[in-house]
């Protein structure tokens, strides 16, 4: 691939601070293009936690929706109502700020509820390309996640969105789940799909979802996030496997807790925090499971306890898209067993890499974990296969090359 022409991108993103997964994919693409000569110019909400940035002064108010509704009135919740499905003061700020850095290219991150489609017309009018990486299937699925009750459930495909209203998805709640409802019907009238010059999703399966939910499939680029492989090193092991992410329902930690406790041998190792985490502690409390919360790591403390770990596991009860915990995993060279479902096994390949078990299956979960503990040759071998597809797959120089070619292809530079 030739040398690409020297651009400006327009990163826009509701949170400039590291926030869950797709704040910090922002970061890091922000990071790539920036080492690469290119220049880019953020656009989010107003935060206290967001970081420094020269064109904070652009960046939309904030909205903090659970205080605004503290004191509840009905011209509180139709505010809500409105600001969550189109905010007009984040459509004239970024309109100002076009005008002023005249961006080659727009690429859109997590923009629903805050920031809003209404963003779309001005860059739109300015006749300047809009790239979306999608991290959830909002676009298909009001609740985002394909969960109803905590199952999976795809009553919403395609464009079936009153199921949930029906089913109170958003939350538990009728009054989240219509707003949830009304934002994706928008966003289909407004013709958000049809505006967006390309969509980038992480994951096959997530193309799949979309193309189900009648989105063209010709406007959707398969790319995988990436991690910084390098930085993560091989073959040290200690005698524990280790789960590191949100600690939550659609997590499946509970079926992991499950099969821990019927094992005889094996110490399990849990980092992170999340909504589940005192609920998880009593069933530990309960089953005598040989399980260590340890709360929330990061940095140079994470990649610590990932590069000891005999194992990953993911057991998750969703369709997870491409967790960073699975590609950070390989690129430690550790084996990962997770669940057969979602953007999953486009990354765990069964008895490749790692191993796989069907949805709620804690025989099956239990299996695998009792094989991965017993057989060290078989760990060592998947871990050469483990940290050969990082390689591959999930490089910086792979995922700017791909990023660009989209670019490029939109931009004509």
């Amino acid at each position: 691939m030739k040398k690409a022409a020297v651009l400006r991108i327009l990163m826009v993103q509701t949170y400039h601070y590291y926030r869950g997964g797709d704040s910090t994919c922002m970061f890091n693409l922000t990071s790539l293009l920036e080492q690469e000569g290119h220049e880019v110019v953020p656009f989010a909400m107003q935060h206290p936690q967001n970081l420094e940035s020269p064109y904070s002064e652009h960046f939309s108010s904030e909205i903090d929706f659970p205080k605004m509704l503290e004191e509840f009135s009905v011209g509180t919740a139709l505010s809500v109502v409105s600001k969550s499905i189109y905010n007009r003061e984040a459509k004239a700020r970024i309109s100002r700020l076009i005008d002023e850095v005249k961006p080659d290219i727009a690429h859109f991150h997590n923009i629903h509820g805050h920031l809003t489609t209404s963003i779309m017309g001005p860059l739109r009018r300015k006749k300047i390309p809009i790239v979306w990486t999608l991290h959830d299937y909002r676009l298909v699925c009001p609740n985002t996640t394909f969960l109803r009750g905590g199952e999976i459930c795809e009553k919403c495909l395609p464009r079936k969105y009153h199921h949930v209203l029906l089913g109170k998805c958003k939350k538990g709640s009728r009054a989240a789940s219509l707003v949830a409802m009304m934002t994706t019907v928008f966003d289909r009238v407004s013709r958000v799909p049809a505006r967006t010059s390309r969509f980038i999703t992480p994951s096959a399966f997530l193309k799949g979802k979309l193309v189900e939910g009648r989105i063209d499939p010709a406007k959707i680029s398969v790319i995988p996030n990436f991690v910084d492989v390098q930085s993560f090193n091989t073959g040290r092991e200690e005698d524990y496997f280790l789960y590191f992410g949100r600690i939550s329902h659609e997590k499946g930690i509970d079926l992991l807790i499950e099969a821990v406790s019927e094992m005889k041998v094996g110490r399990l190792k849990v980092v992170g925090e999340g909504p589940s985490s005192e609920e998880l502690k009593k069933l530990v409390k309960q089953t005598g499971a040989p399980v260590e919360f340890l709360g929330f790591r990061s940095g140079d403390e994470l990649r610590s306890l990932l590069e000891g770990a005999m194992f990953v596991v993911v057991p998750s009860t969703w369709y997870e898209n491409l967790p960073f915990s699975v590609m950070e995993a390989l690129a430690a060279g550790k084996p990962v067993i997770a669940t057969d479902i979602g953007g999953i096994p486009e990354m765990v390949e069964d008895e490749g890499n790692g191993l796989l078990f069907p949805l709620g299956d804690v025989a099956a979960l239990k299996g695998c974990l009792a094989r991965l503990i017993e057989d060290g040759e078989l760990r060592r071998a998947m871990s050469v296969a483990c940290r050969k597809k990082a390689e591959l797959l999930y490089n910086r120089d792979w995922h700017y090359d791909q990023i660009m070619k989209v670019y490029t292809e939109l931009t004509g530079k």
